[in-house]
């Protein structure tokens, strides 16, 4: 019953907002200035101040236009900062392992990491999964547990 009751609320909302818009409804908010046509339909307004509301809305819409390019510049601006960032740290974290380790032991842990996850199934402990591609994790994280000797000394080499 909750079923058939939710596929007929369901398929009443699809049909509720596949409803064509009237035709002189104005455009929803953000989405440009109103026709002249629209604006001639507004009780009480000469034809002087439906020009001037029209540029009225011209302008904001282009100040609102403004705001988002200047957001979006921002949000690129700061990605661009993320990433270099990242890409330091990932620098910094291999430069760490390669000392560590020496060139075959660095060689050992990418090709470690880059194999793909063995297969899960009952009866399989918890063992650690290696990510698929060297650089998404931690490759420390990644590592299987080691006693806490060894844990204090990698602490100390970073």
């Amino acid at each position: 019953m909750n079923r058939i009751l939710l596929i007929t609320v369901l398929f009443a909302a699809g049909v509720a907002q596949a409803q064509p818009v009237p035709r002189n409804a104005p455009p929803p908010p953000g989405g440009g200035p109103i026709s002249p046509e629209a604006l001639a339909t507004v009780p009480d307004l000469s034809a002087a101040q439906q020009i001037e509301v029209r540029k009225i809305l011209i302008q904001r819409r282009d100040a609102h236009d403004t705001v988002r390019a200047k957001e979006r510049a921002e949000r690129d601006t700061q990605m661009a900062r993320v990433r270099a960032e990242d890409e330091r740290i990932d620098d910094a974290s291999s430069a760490q392992l390669r000392k560590l380790l020496g060139d075959d032991g660095y060689r050992a842990l990418a090709q470690w990491l880059a194999q793909p996850p063995p297969p899960r199934g009952p009866g399989r402990g918890a063992m650690p999964v290696p990510p698929h591609a060297l650089g998404t994790l931690d490759p420390v994280l990644a590592l299987p547990h080691a006693p806490d000797d060894a844990m204090v000394e990698l602490d100390q080499v970073r």
